[in-house]
């Protein structure tokens, strides 16, 4: 039996909506959206709860516009909100706990804009600064939840060189990137010390 010529046109045009439709929130790609940051990477933390670094460019795209499957679109409504109640953050870079407790980091800033994926992270800049770890330094390392325990002293400090060498440290602790937030006295003095989640 042959088709009609507008049984075959009403066929073809049915196809192609069926094809564009929509996805239920308004895109027409069949690509799921890439996923925010889980909390401890987003939003900021409550107190005892790991702070988020933000400092890992997520995913499979380099962060440049255009690339890894995304256009660049703006930011959430306020990103650098995500870096609110996080405290100073610093980027480690070396440690020693042989004669004295210490370890060098870099000062970060909150990087926040529209071709920044997942609305921002921290960025090292500048050159290493040296903290001292006093006896009554709080330190903290992320638990199997991501829940930042306080740990002794020289259990934080292995970890955080293993971590730095590339290295697995001892269970149950793990690497997350040299990301710490920091709290610091009136004099500058380490108060504590708490490692971050990056992705």
């Amino acid at each position: 039996m042959r088709l009609s010529r507008i049984t075959v046109a009403t066929l073809v045009a049915a196809s192609a909506l069926a094809l564009t439709a929509c996805d239920p929130d308004g895109s027409t790609g069949s690509a799921a959206p890439a996923p925010a940051s889980a909390a401890p990477s987003g939003a900021a933390p409550a107190a005892g709860s790991p702070a988020a670094s933000n400092g890992a460019k997520p995913g499979t795209s380099s962060g440049k516009p255009g690339e890894g499957g995304a256009k660049a679109s703006k930011p959430a409504a306020d990103c650098t909100a995500n870096a609110a109640g996080v405290g100073p953050v610093v980027e480690a870079t070396e440690n020693g706990y042989q004669t004295h407790i210490w370890f060098k980091a870099k000062s970060t800033k909150f990087v926040c804009g529209p071709d920044v994926p997942n609305d921002g992270h921290f960025e090292a800049v500048g050159e290493p600064k040296v903290y001292n770890v006093a006896n009554e330094t709080k330190t903290l390392l992320l638990d199997e939840n991501l829940k930042a325990k306080e740990v002794d002293v020289f259990v934080f400090m292995k970890t955080q060189e293993a971590c730095l060498q590339g290295k697995q440290p001892a269970a149950p602790y793990r690497c997350f990137g040299s990301q710490y937030a920091v709290k610091l006295d009136s004099k500058g003095a380490l108060l504590s010390v708490t490692q971050l989640y990056r992705p």
